[in-house]
């Protein structure tokens, strides 16, 4: 009779030990799924625990603090038991003294849960902007004023097929007004879209669509759209450089009445060169020579910009159009030096 108390209370002692040891893993490292309000899960081991918030480690994320106002639920991490468990080893069969089991435990697998796939951004994460606005006064012999204004806004979307290849439309609106003693000098308008579709990791397909006026070089009315193939020939951190072949059809609605239609191949190149951290610089050129190459057009832009703060930058800028055949009483050749403050978002 004492014999079995004994047995009874060594079996009682065992398992109050194993439960306090279970017990005190899962508090300091419990692996757990947290079931949050906004429907997301997040899997991983507790570091700290507190009344307001949880503390958790992942593969993805050392310290992952998550409110506990945030939390619906949460449920550990699901350990099963093999079918298929191996053989105890032989030198523990062979050891005579350890007492026999009667039905010795199978040994256990943890299943590991993956982390929950990145929350999905919200649709203006794909957008980025830069608008720069500028003006000029000089006041002396010649009396001068000039209101610059550029706006750019870019989207971008990964393909779900393969996150290395993009989808982009770059959105642009340019706009000048200006007077010299009194005269208008410029009054012009530019706003256009340009679609590009990655075919592979350097070769892309575009299309270009534009439309403004220019009212000192007599255009009331000027449009523009064309295909053409890219190839991304630098795609570094700091430098991205692009190579564009193409065709472009343009009309001008001329102050005089007449309507000038022409078909232009389009040759053109753009850059971006983060030199420093603050200071950035910016170019494109576009040339377009008839399809019998006796006309040609071209435009140059090139933009330094420094970063005053971290969205504010202060810009230099230079502008070039030319043009072969313009309207009667208009100089081939428009050139404008421009300052600006601009603002990235």
């Amino acid at each position: 009779m004492i014999c079995h108390r004994r047995k009874l209370h060594k079996l009682f002692c065992g398992a109050a030990a194993l439960a306090m040891v279970l017990f005190s893993g899962e508090c300091r490292g419990g692996e757990v799924v947290l079931h949050l309000l906004n429907g997301d899960r997040i899997a991983g081991t507790i570091l700290l625990e507190t009344t307001n918030q949880v503390t958790l480690s992942n593969v993805w994320a050392k310290e992952l603090v998550i409110p506990v106002s945030q939390i619906e639920r949460r449920e550990p991490v699901v350990n099963v038991v093999a079918t298929n468990a191996p053989a105890p080893p032989s030198s523990v069969a062979a050891n005579t003294n350890a007492p026999a089991a009667a039905n010795p435990p199978p040994p256990l697998v943890r299943i590991t849960v993956p982390p929950p796939p990145p929350p999905q951004l919200p649709w203006f994460k794909h957008w980025a902007g830069n608008v720069l606005v500028g003006t000029t006064f000089i006041r002396g012999a010649t009396d001068t004023e000039l209101f610059y204004g550029k706006a750019a806004f870019t989207y971008s979307q990964a393909y779900l097929s393969d996150p290395k290849l993009f989808f982009r439309n770059i959105f642009s609106y340019v706009a000048d007004y200006g007077k010299t003693e009194g005269v208008v000098s410029a009054n012009d308008m530019m706003g256009s879209s340009k679609t590009d579709f990655d075919i592979t990791p350097r070769i892309y397909t575009y299309n270009l669509a534009a439309v403004g006026y220019d009212v000192i070089r007599e255009i009331t009315l000027h449009y523009e759209e064309g295909p053409g193939m890219g190839y991304h020939l630098f795609k570094q951190t700091n430098f991205l450089a692009n190579l564009e072949l193409g065709a472009n059809y343009q009309v001008d609605e001329q102050s005089d009445d007449q309507t000038v239609r022409s078909v232009y191949y389009r040759l053109a190149e753009d850059l971006n060169w983060k030199i420093t951290p603050r200071l950035n610089f910016i170019e494109k050129f576009e040339f377009f020579p008839r399809v019998d190459l006796q006309q040609y057009r071209w435009r140059f832009e090139s933009t330094l910009a420094y970063a005053l703060l971290q969205n504010v930058t202060f810009n230099l800028g230079v502008v070039d159009f030319y043009d072969t055949a313009p309207a009667t009483g208009v100089p081939n050749n428009d050139f404008e030096f421009r300052t600006s403050l601009g603002v990235k978002f």
